[in-house]
């Protein structure tokens, strides 16, 4: 392989125009999601910077940064999925594929750089996932800045929770945030059997020991012997097993993207409930998401490519093509879902839909060299 010809001038300059195009797609979805965003909560933000007795300017600043964070991180694979095609579509208008491959230079060379904008994106991708969303919007949070801060902001919650575990139930106060702890619990114990084995009740509840372990305070346990007899207990302390340990007190109804990967790995350890399959599949999500607009940067070159009839472009095929891109982009997030909520494994649901671009992508790119019929 000629290693100064995948790196060479015709090269970095593809590299340009696919970084120009996914960088202004991604800006164009930036302004309108902010414009969007701002329009629900500006007045808030305006509120909460007389509030903290901030400069307006650099409340309103912070707030942009963060919520663009969140934004790019979420719409970064449709951007390289509509740049590159469009990237594709403009390089064919000039004639610039028609040039490269009068120069004898192969379909690597496109390839080549592809696989370089994919590494430069995916860097901004797998950290924006992985480290950098969680922390700004913490931030957002403790601040009290935006919906996020809306919904998380309050550490008490309202209402009591439930959480359900095999045969055991829990009800109780939580209060997340950096001072989690739970009050006022209750333990049913038996709720998959005709009555219930026992009910223990508790003033508070102080996490030790191993991940699900807790040791109550003033507890006292109502215990059934026998068909007629009940049996009351108190203890100053008592030792139990639950199902939730304390970062998920902590992060409590927080959505699993928004959770620093260290808690998420301790809540992924709790029994098989919907919050331990959100957080195997962010896990899953955020190992994969390096790759992720690298392939579909892929994905929408290979689109616009089928879109070619001769030295033109055909507009209807184009169309329908850009709706086959869409819905794959689309797919993402809804088998993501699928992953958080137990109805698919979380590797399978996070990786999926990367297979399926990249497949589709060879498939396409198999066709426009000639290996598959291919209609004039």
């Amino acid at each position: 392989m000629n290693w100064r010809a995948h790196t060479g001038v015709a090269v970095r300059e593809l590299v340009w125009h696919y970084l120009q195009a996914i960088g202004f797609f991604m800006f164009v979805l930036l302004v309108i999601a902010l414009t969007i965003d701002l329009t629900d909560n500006l007045d808030g933000v305006l509120k909460r910077a007389d509030e903290l007795r901030d400069p307006t300017w650099l409340v309103l600043l912070k707030y942009l940064f963060f919520r663009s964070v969140d934004i790019i991180t979420r719409l970064l694979s449709m951007a390289a999925l509509i740049g590159g095609g469009v990237a594709t579509a403009l390089r064919h208008h000039r004639m610039e594929d028609i040039v490269l491959d009068a120069a004898g230079a192969s379909p690597s060379i496109v390839l080549s750089a592809l696989c370089m904008v994919g590494v430069m994106m995916g860097v901004v991708q797998g950290s924006f996932q992985n480290w950098l969303r969680p922390i700004v919007v913490q931030q957002q949070v403790e601040m009290n800045l935006g919906k996020l801060g809306g919904w998380f902001g309050e550490t008490e919650l309202p209402k009591h929770v439930w959480v359900t575990s095999n045969s055991q139930t829990l009800r109780a106060k939580i209060t997340r945030g950096s001072q989690p702890k739970i009050s006022d619990v209750t333990i049913f114990n038996g709720v998959d059997q005709p009555s219930l084995g026992s009910i223990t009740f508790a003033q508070h509840a102080v996490p030790f020991g191993k991940d699900g372990q807790w040791r109550l305070e003033n507890a006292v346990v109502w215990t059934k012997e026998g068909n007629i007899e009940n049996k009351t207990s108190k203890f100053e302390f008592l030792e139990v097993d639950l199902p939730i340990n304390i970062e998920r007190v902590q992060w409590y109804d927080v959505h699993t993207y928004y959770i620093p990967n260290h808690a998420l790995r301790q809540i992924a350890q709790l029994p098989q409930l919907e919050f331990s399959y959100g957080a195997m599949t962010t896990l899953a999500v955020r190992k994969a998401a390096f790759f992720l607009p690298a392939v579909f940067a892929l994905f929408g070159t290979s689109l616009a490519m089928a879109g070619r009839r001769g030295r033109r472009l055909a507009p209807f095929r184009l169309l329908v093509l850009a709706t086959i891109g869409y819905v794959t982009v689309v797919s993402v997030k809804v088998l993501w879902a699928l992953g958080m909520h137990g109805r698919m494994e979380p590797f399978l649901a996070a990786t999926t839909s990367i297979w399926l671009a990249f497949g589709l992508s060879v498939l396409l790119q198999l066709q426009q060299a000639g290996y598959l019929s291919r209609t004039k």
